[in-house]
Order: structure tokens, then C-alpha cells, then sequence
């Protein structure tokens, strides 16, 4: 992430990057149900012992909306890369040590 940063400081400097949101997040997108099977499957566990729920089941103070995904339109207008996709990164992670069952 600390690369990441850098290089987009250097491109607002340069004036390539407008202002505006930039979300510190890999790319594609999935569920939180989706996420944690992921970590159970690439610690070599169950995923099916992760069961899906809904927003009503677990209430929260305020309303969840529909859909959350973050976007990553502003790397683009800034010219730069998108960050790796989160499965190949979770699967670096856990292959570091970072996760363990």
C-alpha cells in the first residue's frame, strides 16, 4: 500500500491525478461470506462450514446499504495500475504466513 501511495503522490505532483477518492482496495469483489470461505479454503479448511446470512439477521446501528463494493475508477483517471486482484493477494498472504489456520 505504502508503494501504491507513493506512486500516486508522484502523479499528483505531475498533475495526472485529480482530487477526489481513491480506495485503498485489490481488485474485483466479493461478499464478506465470499472473503472468509476464501481464507478457509486457502488455509485448507472447510468453506462450507462459512454459511451466508443477511443484513436483517445481523443488525447493525445503521442500514447496510444493497451494494458496497468499493470502486477503483480514481487509479484509472490517474493513469495508474489497479491493484492485484484480492484472491491472488490473499493467496500470497497465506502462502507468506500471514494466515494461519
Amino acid at each position: 500500500m505504502a508503494a501504491r501511495l507513493v506512486e500516486l503522490a508522484t502523479a499528483a505532483v505531475a498533475g495526472r491525478a485529480p482530487a477526489g477518492v481513491y480506495h485503498g482496495t485489490c481488485a474485483g469483489d466479493t461478499t464478506w461470506c465470499g472473503f472468509a470461505r476464501a481464507v478457509f479454503e486457502e488455509c485448507g479448511l472447510d468453506p462450507a462450514r462459512i454459511r451466508p446470512t443477511t443484513s436483517e439477521a445481523f443488525q447493525r446501528p445503521a442500514p447496510r446499504p444493497a451494494y458496497s463494493v468499493l470502486g477503483h475508477a480514481g487509479w484509472a483517471r490517474a493513469g495508474l495500475e489497479p491493484m492485484p486482484e484480492w484472491r491472488s493477494t490473499l493467496r500470497a498472504a497465506v502462502a507468506a504466513g500471514a494466515l494461519r489456520p
